[in-house]
């Protein structure tokens, strides 16, 4: 409504005829500013942030799906990489950002995480984001070396109560989705479980491979080329369905565990206060791209699971998440420094 609208005396007798026009009109553009932001957005590329370096999953994801939606816009997302503190740095840069469309974020699981793992995130999701669209998701494989004894979750988990110690499994580090993933398997299969971190995913995969750790809670795009290549062998996926790259791979609900679906995700969310018009012409934007078969099969080739949705669907999608994590945090008692 518009501001002469708002401060429109408040009167008793009937409208004049030319009273009675002008508040029409003033409703009328009301009601049209919405369609003609749409209409008129965006005029200019658009700043997405991705909070991580270069080259991982996460920045390629973006950087595919990005491309797409821009080619829809017809107008171009410039990325920019700024990783650090957990990707904090780069998500409180867009959350100060003027909520105007413009500049934007690839925002990760970490950022629904990182509230039950650190006492002053500077900024709260909930608060200072707009859930725009759901790009995609990312699941884990859980895989160990050949010589295994085990070859099924169950298997995994009778191997681990039936031993004196704790089942190993390792991740790229502490308070990584991969981490929490196996510490929620042990909370729900009752098992004992031992996280090593390592400094990033490719290491852990050798000690997994040679036996040094029993389990290796990894990205597909890590893992898949092991297991297609016979030197690790897959016994799970975490997400609730089957992954398109191992589709022969059972899911750990699958498997005895109902209601056991994780995975890395990146989502595209806004500073608060941009317009619902913009967030939906940008969701329109990212289905779209997600829509084109050249675009679904580069993220399967590289262990992602496109992932389409309403900006209502990814809001409920992240609060559920959040919760989840916190739980798992909190049981298992994982700090980070």
């Amino acid at each position: 409504m518009t501001d002469a609208l708002k401060l429109a005396p408040i009167r008793s007798g009937p409208l004049s005829r030319r009273e009675a026009m002008a508040a029409a009109l003033g409703l009328l553009a009301a009601t049209a500013a919405g369609p003609a932001l749409a209409q008129a957005y965006p005029v200019r590329a658009m700043q997405l942030v991705v909070p991580f370096a270069a080259g991982g999953g996460v920045d390629v994801v973006t950087r595919v799906v990005a491309e797409a939606a821009g080619d829809v816009l017809k107008q171009r997302f410039v990325i920019e990489n700024r990783g650090g503190a957990a990707t904090i740095l780069g998500s409180q840069t867009v959350a100060k950002a003027e909520p105007d469309g413009y500049t934007l974020l690839a925002a990760p699981t970490t950022m629904v995480i990182n509230p039950a793992l650190k006492a002053n995130v500077p900024f709260d999701w909930e608060k200072d984001f707009v859930p725009v669209a759901m790009i995609a998701k990312l699941p884990f494989v859980v895989a160990a070396g050949k010589s295994y004894p085990a070859n099924t979750m169950k298997e995994l988990a009778a191997h681990g109560q039936a031993s004196k110690r704790p089942i190993t499994f390792g991740s790229g580090g502490t308070g990584t989705v991969a981490h929490l993933a196996g510490e929620f398997f042990g909370l729900v299969s009752d098992t004992k479980v031992q996280h090593v971190p390592y400094r990033g995913e490719a290491p852990a995969l050798t000690d997994a491979i040679s036996g040094n750790i029993d389990v290796m809670f990894s990205t597909l795009a890590g893992a898949s080329s092991h297991v297609k290549g016979g030197t690790m062998k897959a016994l799970a996926v975490t997400t609730g369905k089957r992954a398109s790259l191992l589709p022969d791979v059972p899911t750990v609900a699958e498997q005895g565990y109902p209601g056991y679906d994780l995975s890395a995700w990146v989502a595209l969310v806004a500073p608060k206060g941009t317009a619902p018009e913009v967030v939906q012409v940008l969701n329109s934007a990212i289905n779209a791209a997600l829509a084109r078969p050249d675009v679904n099969a580069r993220l399967v080739e590289i262990g992602a699971e496109p992932a389409p949705g309403t900006p209502a669907e990814l809001a409920a999608f992240m609060a559920k998440d959040a919760e989840t994590w916190a739980k798992v945090v909190k049981s298992a008692a994982i700090k980070v420094e």
